[in-house]
C-alpha cells in the first residue's frame, strides 16, 4: 500500500509535464502561423480587422522617416500596391505617401479589404506619429467603408 501513493504522484507528475509540453507546442503553432504584427500600445484596436474603420488606417512605415510621436503632417497617396490577401484574410498593401513639405514615404496597411478599402491613389490623409515606425493615418473626405 505505501508503493501506490508514490506511484499516483508519479504519475501525476508525468501528467503535468505532458500538459506543460503540449500547451507550450501549441502556442509556439499558434505564434507562427500569425505574421501580422503586434498593434502598438495605445492604438484603440484590438485586431488587424478593425484596421481602417472610421477611415483611420494604423500605418507602418517602410521607407522614408517616421513621424515623431505627435507630430501632424497631411499627405496624398500616390500608390496602392501588393494587396494579396494571407491566411487569415488581411491584405499588406504598399502605399507611397507623399506629404506636404514634398518628401515621400512608403507604409504598410494592413487590413480586411472586404470590410475597410484600401487606400486609393488621390486619398488625401492627415498623418500623426504614434513612435517608433508607426502613424495613424486619417482620411478625409471619403467614405472608408466598401460600397
Amino acid at each position: 500500500m505505501r508503493n501506490q501513493p508514490r506511484f499516483y504522484a508519479v504519475n501525476r507528475l508525468l501528467l503535468g509535464v505532458f500538459l506543460l509540453i503540449a500547451a507550450s507546442l501549441y502556442s509556439y503553432k499558434v505564434h507562427a502561423t500569425t505574421t501580422q504584427p503586434p498593434i502598438p500600445r495605445g492604438v484603440a484596436m484590438q485586431s488587424w480587422q478593425e484596421n481602417g474603420r472610421d477611415g483611420r488606417y494604423l500605418l507602418q512605415v517602410l521607407q522614408g522617416s517616421a513621424l515623431k510621436a505627435g507630430k501632424r503632417v497631411s499627405g496624398s497617396v500616390k500608390s496602392d500596391t501588393d494587396c494579396d490577401i494571407d491566411a487569415e484574410g488581411l491584405s499588406h498593401c504598399h502605399n507611397i505617401i507623399e506629404l506636404a513639405n514634398g518628401t515621400r514615404i512608403t507604409v504598410i496597411d494592413t487590413h480586411n479589404m472586404h470590410r475597410y478599402r484600401c487606400l486609393a491613389e488621390g486619398d488625401r490623409l492627415s498623418l500623426t506619429g504614434i513612435g517608433g515606425t508607426w502613424i495613424m493615418g486619417t482620411l478625409s473626405g471619403k467614405s472608408p467603408r466598401i460600397p
